[in-house]
């Protein structure tokens, strides 16, 4: 696993809808496939006309809705610019994040992670979801996410990069509960670079970006 961290055994129903996820998303855009959380995030795929609105789409859960495991913990930082479309942009990819997490941490609604990703993006989280139930891991701790900019490339694109810090978060074994040393050093801090997509439900899903660990601006 990229994060060292958290609860319960995974179901038979859970690692099922897992391996289907990446069935859902359609492919396209240059990326390295690597996301976490993220595609996180880490990782494109072209869509219809989105509708004219860029609020996330009614029903949409809010960032803090998706609960990950009550030992895992997600804080998001710079997470308001001021202008509603960016952060329509941010809150709809912490969504992702927390909800690949929520799968990891507690086992649960694996079909959530497709509502937030697709093509490459989508590939890589359940490539991450799948890696972490084979080593029977979870995470338990504080993952932190900042530095959080938006560049909207036009009304149904945008580019997001922010960095990651998982110095505060362990592995947990599942079948013990024991926390793992976290000793990845340097190489706990990530730079993460995003295209996200707003399909025709208004939610902007990440499509395809790439991770930078050891990254020396996420340190300064």
């Amino acid at each position: 696993m990229n994060k060292q961290a958290s609860t319960a055994m995974w179901t038979a129903g859970a690692v099922a809808a897992a391996l289907l996820l990446g069935a859902c998303g359609s492919d396209g855009g240059g990326s390295k496939g690597e996301i976490k959380g993220a595609g996180d995030g880490g990782k494109a795929a072209k869509s219809a006309t989105p509708r004219e609105s860029s609020a996330p789409s009614p029903g949409a859960e809010p960032p803090s809705e998706i609960k990950l495991a009550k030992d895992a913990k997600n804080v998001f930082e710079d997470a308001k610019t001021g202008d509603p479309k960016k952060d329509a942009v941010l809150a709809d990819n912490q969504r992702r994040i927390n909800a690949i997490d929520r799968v990891i941490t507690t086992g649960k609604d694996p079909d959530l992670v497709k509502k937030y990703a697709k093509g490459k993006s989508l590939l890589a989280a359940d490539k991450y979801i799948l890696e972490a139930n084979r080593d029977r891991q979870s995470w338990a701790g504080v993952t932190r996410y900042y530095d959080q900019k938006v560049e909207m490339v036009s009304d149904t694109v945008a580019q997001i990069s922010f960095c990651i810090d998982e110095s505060k978060a362990k592995n947990k074994v599942l079948k013990t509960g024991k926390l793992e040393p976290n000793d990845g050093g340097a190489l706990n801090y990530i730079f993460t670079r995003l295209r996200m997509e707003r399909n025709t439900d208004g939610v902007w899903q990440a499509t395809s970006g790439s991770e930078t660990a050891k990254a020396k601006k996420c340190m300064e």
